[in-house]
């Protein structure tokens, strides 16, 4: 352990090498795994049936870059996971570069990016299943690289990365504008970092994040109502039992939030780098000044969204867009007080290796253990052997799937990735199918014992035909992967001949 430490303070690419061995793991982990989908990872394969400015209520990036994988190295659950991986690895990468530009120690360095491991929302909830909350983690890291090399040492490239940072960002994730917001007024309202604001070169900055994010900007415009309905639906919901109430509701969970983003990562520093911690938090300089500042704009926003927005569920993707610096600003703090790092770092590394170590295995527990546990995670429905039975076996080539959510349509497509599949979630797109006597349309819906096709499904497929023959629904029951005896998953369906 000694030397590995070692390795890490005085050789970079030692870190490079173990972030990329991770996340390697992680790869092959998922890919031993069953290939029925996770939600997010459902909603890419579905999406990824083509290109457009905007899908559905988050921003586009990583739906682009998950379909050019695809297309180069063809669907499959290799595919999926190395687009989730290559930006998490990049995240850990930039994240390191970043706080190198603020610690002088080295290995506080290193504890500060493998500290985003001990984030929950960030080391494990993010393999499990995150899609465009990985690619916002990088841009969040790349923007905080940007910010600290131009507040350091400004130039031309400095403000063009920072700009770069700030346009992918916001193709990422609404919430990175959260980011952007407390950074704005934090280095406003610091004397040492003013100016940096209101040098020319911060137009190229506004300039590349324009150009970046303008065209999805105006399908925003255009399409306002689809992206926001989930974020309408939840507010109108918080508004249930009037507005004192909702507003008691997000004070009381306010805390909540931030102490289960916050907690395992205090723990971990506090307990590796033992008595010296908490003195160390009364250190301070420029730009530790600077983060307290974002962390307090932070706290600003939260409670003006409970208070004058009807906000009462305050999730941890509000918290995030700016505590994944936490880690960055314990060691800052460590790193400013003078006091000895010591044996820091080789205490630090067993937690870390332990917790590399933890993450893939409860990944695979999870599924593996499913009949033990009584659960029925989403990777063990049986959406392979259903294809099997119903289609396969049959020798059936169905024109087109239509499938009663999102998250079973992407499923399907990941079993028949030549067919076009549909579903009423996607009201922008329409998959061109060709309808033939030989090629029937599917329908498809978790049965519930009712036996017939529900409304939407009926009412999506009047929209695709002009003429809707009797339907005849099926059901088929079928074991779930890995799950106890006796325990089946209910597929409702129906063939679509063509009259």
């Amino acid at each position: 352990m000694t030397s590995l430490a070692e390795k890490l303070e005085t050789r970079p690419n030692t870190f490079i090498l173990l972030i990329g061995a991770y996340f390697l793991l992680n790869l092959i982990v998922r890919i031993c795994l069953p290939n029925s989908l996770e939600m997010d990872e459902a909603g890419q394969i579905l999406m990824s049936q083509w290109y457009a400015l905007g899908y559905d209520t988050q921003p586009p990036f990583f739906n682009w870059v998950q379909h050019a994988v695809i297309d180069g190295i063809g669907q499959s659950l290799l595919a999926l996971s190395l687009v989730k991986n290559l930006f998490l690895f990049l995240s850990y990468l930039f994240y390191y570069l970043a706080a190198r530009q603020v610690l002088a120690n080295r290995s506080l360095a290193v504890a500060a990016a493998l500290g985003l491991l001990t984030i929950p929302e960030i080391g494990w909830l993010a393999q499990r299943d995150l899609t465009h909350s990985n690619a916002s983690l990088f841009a969040a890291c790349l923007f905080v690289y940007g910010l600290f090399r131009t507040l350091d040492r400004p130039a031309i490239a400095t403000y063009l990365v920072t700009g770069i940072a700030i346009g992918i960002g916001l193709l990422s994730k609404y919430n990175f504008s959260i980011l952007c917001l407390c950074a704005f007024v934090a280095v406003l309202a610091s004397p040492s970092y003013r100016q940096r604001l209101l040098d020319p070169r911060i137009l190229i900055t506004a300039a590349v994040a324009l150009a970046i994010a303008l065209p999805h900007a105006v399908w925003l415009f255009q399409n306002f109502e689809i992206a926001s309905h989930d974020t309408v639906d939840k507010m109108a919901s918080d508004a249930e039992g009037g507005t004192l109430m909702q507003i008691a509701r997000g004070l009381a969970e306010l805390p909540l939030t931030l102490l289960s983003f916050c907690a395992l990562t205090v723990i971990v520093y506090a307990s590796t780098f033992r008595a010296g911690f908490w003195r160390s938090l009364l250190a301070g300089n420029a730009k530790t000044r600077l983060i307290e500042t974002m962390f307090l704009v932070l706290l600003v926003f939260l409670l003006f969204m409970v208070l004058f927005m009807g906000t009462a569920q305050l999730k941890v993707r509000w918290v995030s867009p700016v505590l994944f610096l936490l880690p960055m600003y314990l060691c800052m703090k460590i790193d400013v007080s003078g006091a000895p790092i010591g044996d820091f770092l080789r205490r630090f590394m067993p937690v870390i290796l332990l917790l590399m170590i933890l993450i893939p295995t409860s990944l695979v527990l999870r599924i593996t253990a499913a009949g033990v546990t009584n659960s029925h995670p989403k990777l063990t429905v049986p959406y392979q052997a259903f294809i099997e039975e119903t289609v396969k076996k049959p020798a059936i080539t169905p024109a087109l799937v239509i499938a009663e959510d999102a998250f079973m349509a992407g499923n399907i497509r990941m079993q028949l990735p030549h067919t076009p599949v549909d579903t009423q979630t996607y009201r922008l797109y329409s998959p061109p199918f060709s309808w033939s006597k030989e090629s029937p349309i599917l329908l498809l819906w978790r049965d519930k014992g009712d036996a017939h096709v529900p409304e939407r499904l009926e009412s999506r497929l009047k929209q695709r035909v002009a003429t809707v023959p009797p339907l005849q629904p099926q059901t088929i029951a079928l074991p779930f992967i890995y799950g106890s005896d006796g325990d089946l998953f209910r597929f409702g369906y129906a063939w679509v001949h063509k009259p």
